[in-house]
């Protein structure tokens, strides 16, 4: 799709968008399913629901704005959650890979923070004001997600962290 005007940029973005949440639906499973502390699965756990509401109301959007999401690739998610694969492969469950995973969700998070201001602005500057609310929305509970894992990081798991010493079968590369 070429870029023509602000409408072709902010429906560049709604796709990056649409398919980041897809790619969370298959990588938070699999990050509740490393993680080790109860309250880190629980806070994954809920981002879940929460994107599976994101998408809920992406969908609203394209259907109030007429449109469908088009096969566009969000590729920094994506290379995001492969590394995130990696270190649960090579890191033991422990303290350690719960960090990791902290790190590889507040990546996800701090891009989807951009993202949807982003959008959000667009859909100001585009005279679409109840769909900047929806956006709005999004971007609050990403906000919120962000916060709450970055408080269990600080709070618990680093500490924890700095005293394991991992011994995977092969070295990460």
């Amino acid at each position: 799709m070429l870029l023509d005007n602000l409408s072709d940029l902010f429906q560049r973005g709604l796709e990056y968008a649409w398919d980041c949440e897809h790619v969370l639906l298959k990588q938070l499973p699999k990050m509740v399913e490393a993680a080790d502390l109860q309250e880190l699965k629980q806070a994954l756990d809920l981002h879940l629901v929460e994107t599976k509401g994101h998408l809920y109301r992406l969908e609203q959007i394209f259907a109030r704005l007429d449109r469908s999401p088009a096969a566009e690739k969000n590729e920094p998610i994506r290379i995001i959650a492969e590394e995130c694969d990696k270190m649960i492969g090579h890191i033991d469950r422990s303290a350690l890979l719960d960090a990791a995973l902290v790190f590889h969700a507040n990546q996800i998070e701090q891009y989807e923070v951009g993202l949807y201001e982003s959008l959000a602005g667009f859909a100001r500057t585009l005279g679409l004001d109840e769909v900047a609310g929806l956006i709005d929305e999004i971007l609050g509970e990403e906000t919120s997600a962000g916060h709450q894992l970055t408080r269990l990081a600080q709070s618990s798991i680093n500490r924890a962290a700095a005293g394991v010493h991992n011994t995977p079968p092969f070295a990460l590369i």
